[in-house]
């Protein structure tokens, strides 16, 4: 009597079959969280090298002598630019001007700028900073007006080196100008025969009706911290092998049910 052989069927299955099993899914989300973690943590490595190559030079804060660090007619040198300074100095109202598409502590607006007069020769200054071009016109008339004595006073500000100049906008007034350009400034202010600094000073205190520009120290850049970056990779490797690793479990559990049918 003959007999007649079933085959069992053979039952294949796939890895994303496993993979979307709810143990499976469950696994993943907690192999995510996990990762989060990771990238964080290489995230956080990064910043601090960053920072770690970004130093102040405190030295810049340390108020000095202007005649210390620069001289009119010669161009600032990379210790003095961004360094606080005092000078007795008289702010000559006739050359009050207002430069356009100034930022201020990310803010755009307008600064009031001048000529003032020390000891040594003619240093542009920066005075402060209006919000709209109504306001730094009205200080600038106010300022104009005001009779003082032409006295040298103490004044505390951030030297910083000149700027190019800038063509006015095709919709500005040709005669506007947006930079500390002290080359474009001395054909605008009113001529003088003493001698000009190629740089220019903005000033810690504004007069009443502008805010004080916000001048930040100069940062010196250092090399970055390759062991916070070694961190920052070692923590990025780990985020994939926990991928890595459910990717294998599952595949060891799919083949663990193959063989056993």
């Amino acid at each position: 009597m003959s007999s007649t052989e079933v085959n069992a069927p053979v039952v294949n299955l796939t890895w994303g079959q496993v993979a979307r099993r709810p143990q499976w899914i469950i696994a993943l989300i907690l192999v995510m969280a996990v990762a989060a973690g990771f990238a964080w943590m290489g995230k956080w490595q990064l910043e601090r090298a960053v920072l770690n190559a970004q130093v102040v030079d405190h030295k810049t804060e340390t108020v000095v002598d202007l005649s210390t660090l620069a001289q009119p007619r010669a161009y600032l040198s990379d210790a003095a630019a961004g360094h606080m300074v005092t000078t007795p100095a008289f702010v000559e109202p006739s050359t009050l001007t207002v430069l356009v598409d100034r930022y201020n502590d990310g803010k755009a607006g307008y600064w009031v700028i001048s000529r003032a007069t020390t000891m040594s020769g003619l240093l542009p200054v920066a005075l402060g900073w209006s919000a709209t071009e109504a306001q730094a016109t009205a200080v600038v008339n106010r300022l104009k007006s005001e009779v003082s004595a032409q006295v040298l006073t103490p004044t505390v500000g951030r030297l910083m080196p000149a700027e190019a100049p800038v063509e006015p906008k095709p919709n500005q007034n040709p005669q506007t100008m947006s930079t500390m350009a002290v080359a474009q400034l001395v054909n605008v202010w009113p001529t003088s025969t003493e001698p000009t600094y190629f740089a220019y000073l903005v000033v810690q205190k504004a007069p009443q009706g502008l805010t004080a520009i916000v001048s930040t120290p100069p940062i010196t850049d250092t090399s970055l911290n390759w062991l916070n970056i070694f961190y920052a990779i070692e923590w990025i490797i780990f985020a994939l092998m926990a991928f890595y690793l459910w990717y294998r479990l599952v595949k060891d559990a799919k083949q663990r049910e193959e063989d056993s049918l």
